[in-house]
């Protein structure tokens, strides 16, 4: 069964279309990832955030979500390079013959050929009859082992950052649950300086993380049930603590105006990357209390503080939204009524 140049031509743009999805998403990160991989990754995120999905036991059997995702998106680029390859094979009804018998293969052995060849396992019993169908059995070849190095790279750069998600959330959360106990527990009265070394790693931090869920996207699935180490949570308690040191009572005490706005600008890249499906209904942040903030052990400037709450309470809020399409809880707050 052979079908003409046109499933050549099918075929070969199938394999491009992979080869784009796959290059664009390991390589390519300042672009974000390719369609397939978004389009993968946006139906995975939907179906992750049902707790009949996120906790069956299937799921955890595996490792969760996130794994899931990084396999289909592997298994996605495998499946369309065997699928146009195989049409490209059947093509031409001589493209691939039997080693042995000279026969011309069928369907079936023409896509066993192929996708043997982009596993760059050998013939197995078949060979390409003609320079175009050798020619093509070495661009498979070429297309799989591409496909094996960026898959291995792929799956590193995924893994260390997932590493730098869960370091993140369990370094800040280490400081404190809630933005007042972290801002408390930085608190050195007469001296900034021993808030100021930590939230400036802790920002630096957070921008690298801003970028990374730019470029894979399938980091949100990898969403730890502890809220310790979820990473929006560990956002908004950075942002909280970040505002009241920068609203102490005693000027001494205060944030440098700069490294505030470093954490904010680092927030505001986390949030634009981050995904809000599941969260749009969410209310508004919690306030930052005076109060809370005093009993943690922060005196604070109750008007400073009320107008820098106020400068980011469209941000504060859009964080909210994040934290509840994660399935989270603004920390030391009430779930946000959707």
């Amino acid at each position: 069964m052979t079908g003409g140049w046109w499933w050549d031509a099918l075929g070969l743009a199938i394999v491009a279309f992979a080869v784009v999805d796959e290059v664009r998403t390991t390589l390519a990160v300042a672009s974000g990832p390719g369609p397939l991989t978004r389009l993968v990754t946006g139906a995975v995120w939907r179906l992750a955030r049902r707790p009949a999905v996120a906790d069956a036991a299937a799921v955890r059997a595996v490792g969760g979500p996130g794994v899931i995702l990084v396999g289909l998106t592997v298994g996605a680029w495998f499946s369309l390079l065997w699928l146009g390859w195989s049409l490209v094979f059947l093509g031409d009804g001589r493209a691939v013959v039997g080693s042995s018998t000279g026969a011309p293969a069928s369907l079936w052995e023409r896509f066993y050929f192929a996708g043997y060849s982009i596993a760059t396992l050998g013939n197995g019993g078949y060979q390409p009859d003609g320079a175009g169908s050798q020619l093509a059995t070495m661009a498979a070849a070429l297309s799989g082992m591409l496909l094996i190095t960026l898959g291995v790279s792929y799956l590193t750069s995924v893994i260390s950052a997932v590493v730098v998600k869960r370091s993140f959330a369990a370094e800040v959360t280490g400081f404190g649950q809630t933005g007042a106990d972290m801002a408390a527990g930085l608190t050195t009265p007469g001296s900034v300086v021993p808030a100021v070394v930590p939230l400036s790693s802790l920002s630096s931090t957070l921008s690298t993380l801003g970028q990374q869920h730019r470029a894979y996207p399938l980091l949100h699935a990898y969403r730890p049930r502890d809220a310790d180490l979820g990473t929006a949570p560990a956002v908004a308690v950075l942002l909280d603590a970040t505002l009241a040191l920068s609203a102490a009572a005693d000027p001494a005490d205060r944030l440098p105006a700069g490294l505030r706005r470093s954490v904010v600008s680092a927030v505001q890249q986390y949030v634009e990357h981050a995904p809000v499906t599941g969260g749009e209904e969410a209310g508004p942040a919690p306030g930052l209390d005076p109060g809370a903030i005093g009993r943690a052990g922060l005196r604070v400037d109750t008007g400073q503080l009320a107008a820098l709450t106020a400068e980011c309470a469209g941000l504060r809020d859009e964080l909210c939204r994040r934290i509840e399409a994660a399935g989270y809880r603004w920390p030391g707050g009430e779930r946000s009524p959707s």
